[in-house]
């Protein structure tokens, strides 16, 4: 099931109880809701990717995936030439956060400093 279908399935089904006017048991409700995201979650996790995609997917380049599925660190699936990878199955590369980086000397700024200290 994708994202599209998920919504117009439960918007659908939206529209239906309060045209009605329908009185629903939500502990069943939230399950059935709960089942179909689960199956939106896992139809994503499934998605064939290309190298390209998979590189943007990932962060890394395409050149460092290749290198992870020749080392036997990664699985991808051949077809013809052309790699393709599960979207579950992507390393994710770590978000670098940089300190934070001082600037010049500001005289102006340290100047209104030291006057409100004073």
């Amino acid at each position: 099931m994708t994202r599209d279908e998920f919504v117009v399935r439960w918007r659908t089904r939206s529209e239906e109880l309060a045209r009605f006017g329908a009185q629903v048991d939500g502990a069943r409700l939230c399950g059935e809701v709960l089942n179909d995201f689960e199956l939106v979650c896992q139809g994503e996790d499934d998605a064939e990717l290309t190298l390209d995609e998979a590189a943007e997917e990932s962060g890394y380049s395409s050149d460092h995936l290749r290198r992870l599925v020749r080392d036997k660190k990664l699985q991808a699936y051949k077809r013809g030439r052309r790699l393709f990878f599960r979207r579950a199955s992507l390393p994710k590369k770590p978000v670098k956060v940089d300190a934070p980086r001082i600037g010049a000397y500001d005289p102006i700024a340290d100047a209104r400093r030291v006057a409100t200290q004073a």
